[in-house]
């Protein structure tokens, strides 16, 4: 008996010239003047140091009102005890963020923009303890503010702190097989991601127009046997660029950078039997599909070719489970 089930896979200056610079700058010739010991002398002087002084102020001024970070009207983070079923993602609309029974790993995915395998020092609760975040705007939001105000929630709720580091390494090139040739299920869409409306595209489309997932998001379902052996999956993406699509491309060994030259989004559908798994416990026929390289070249169009690149990596400082509501 086969089962399907969905799967969830951002100088020191010349004392003796007063000169636009940086706020030391000032505050150097401003102590010289006190100390008895300035460059220029009578009314030069004098308008000098009250310029050095109005600048001076200027300048502590426009550090100390620097814009605060976007953040939503009201938010809620809860524990979800089910680890068992699955989550339909981060779903965002113009005025609001939903994420059900999902990881603080996918959270993080989705509001720096990074996929999983170059994200360092995730500890191992915010992979598996699932939360449902709910979260409304102020007022209507672009898609890139709300993700900004996921991050300050992620900041505020869960304290993270993070930087980034670029490492130069063994990389996967994600290439066209074929110049001037694509694969089957590789469509070329135009699409609104403001109103996820699609604008012209190829046919036949993944998607239903009036149905479409939101620019960016993938669709996964896995074909399984009980007893064992690799799953059937199957991914579909709406909207994706290519630079995407390569930093999504799961277990393949090292990270994927993108050299395919196309610009542009994409609709993709791609499916490939998984590597790894349980082995089977029966004699029974496994499930049958091509790899998941065979499947790029087949489906896509596409190849994998060994290269080196400079990838960066999300780096975890810190984070905690959050604070309660």
């Amino acid at each position: 008996m086969e089962h399907s089930r969905p799967v969830l896979f951002f100088q020191h200056t010349s004392r003796h010239v007063l000169q636009p610079g940086p706020r030391h700058q000032w505050i150097v010739y401003v102590d010289a003047v006190r100390s008895g010991t300035p460059r220029l002398t009578g009314a030069r002087s004098r308008q000098a140091f009250t310029l050095a002084v109005i600048l001076t102020t200027q300048a502590g001024l426009t550090q100390t009102q620097a814009p605060a970070s976007p953040a939503f009207a009201v938010a809620s983070v809860k524990r979800n005890p089910d680890t068992a079923g699955s989550s339909g993602g981060v779903q965002i609309r113009p005025e609001q963020l939903e994420a059900i029974r999902f990881p603080v790993q996918g959270l993080i995915i989705s509001a720096y923009g990074v996929s999983g395998e170059r994200i360092l020092g995730m500890p191992g609760w915010a992979r598996t303890e699932r939360y449902d975040v709910r979260a409304r705007t102020s007022k209507p939001s672009s898609k890139e503010d709300v993700l900004a105000m996921l991050r300050t929630l992620l900041a505020d709720r869960f304290s993270i702190k993070i930087h980034r580091d670029t490492r130069e390494m063994d990389v996967y090139a994600l290439v066209v097989a074929k110049p001037g040739s694509l694969g089957p299920k590789l469509h070329r869409v135009v699409v609104d991601c403001e109103t996820n409306t699609l604008v012209t595209g190829s046919a036949p489309l993944l998607f239903p127009p009036d149905a479409r997932p939101p620019c960016g998001n993938m669709i996964s379902n896995a074909r399984f046997r009980p007893e064992g052996g690799p799953a059937l999956v199957r991914n579909q993406f709406a909207a994706l660029t290519m630079e995407r699509m390569a930093s999504s491309l799961p277990g393949v060994g090292r990270p994927v950078i993108d050299r395919t030259g196309l610009t542009g989004m994409f609709d993709v559908e791609l499916e490939y039997l998984s590597e790894g798994g349980a082995p089977a416990t029966t004699d029974r026929e496994p499930l049958s599909g091509p790899t998941l390289r065979e499947a790029l070249r087949q489906q896509l169009g596409l190849d994998l070719r060994p290269d080196r690149g400079s990838i960066e990596f999300l780096v975890i400082d810190s984070i905690t489970r959050p604070t309660p509501d």
